[in-house]
């Protein structure tokens, strides 16, 4: 009888042993074939790495200028919060201001296309129909957009500037060109905000 069970006990510890190294062995298949796929996907190139900088939530201080637009020019406050979209190859950002009596809000996608080797931006708001897509290069250290708007019935060439970027700070500068020449409609200081502390105990 002793007999007999000692060797079910032994054929019990060569089946789990059988069957735990069954299981690592799918496992450890399982990983092969997962980092085989993850090998052949793309990734984030450098480009898009440096546009990571803009990740979190910011305060923004505005100055618009005298235009057709805001005749009598003007000052504002808001939020911009970023945050990364999938994969990696995009950022979202969300802008909600105030202008006195006026609220504002806009969306944007920002990415890197390794292929033309150019930034782009799609953006749409609350006061501008349909979508403005932009074209960015470097120059220096600036990052400059451009691209074409329609505002009051009328197509503008539009371009905006971030310069002297820090990683807790840059400034956003927005021009309009309606055919008569580049006009600064709007200057904006954007700052990190601080993370908050942790509560005290």
């Amino acid at each position: 009888m002793k007999r007999r069970i000692a060797i079910l006990t032994v054929t019990a510890a060569v089946a789990c042993f059988a069957l735990a190294a069954q299981e690592k062995k799918a496992e450890t298949k399982k990983k092969s074939v997962a980092a085989a796929a993850d090998a052949g996907m793309p990734k984030p190139g450098p480009e898009m790495k440096e546009l990571r900088g803009f990740l979190g939530t910011w305060t923004t201080d505005e100055t618009y200028e005298k235009s057709p637009m805001m005749p009598d020019g003007g000052t504002g406050t808001g939020t911009n919060t970023v945050r990364q979209g999938p994969g990696g190859f995009s950022l979202l950002m969300e802008q909600h201001s105030k202008m006195g009596p006026v609220s504002f809000s806009g969306h944007g996608v920002l990415t890197y296309d390794p292929n033309e080797k150019v930034y782009k931006m799609l953006w749409v708001d609350n006061m501008t129909p349909g979508a403005v897509v932009s074209v960015g290069h470097k120059d220096g250290d600036k990052l400059i957009y451009t691209g074409e708007v329609m505002m009051a019935g009328k197509k503008m060439k539009a371009k905006d500037v971030i310069s002297d970027r820090t990683p807790t700070s840059y400034i956003l500068t927005s021009y309009l060109d309606d055919g008569s020449g580049e006009k600064k409609t709007m200057t904006s200081k954007v700052t990190k905000q601080e993370t908050a502390a942790p509560a005290k105990k």
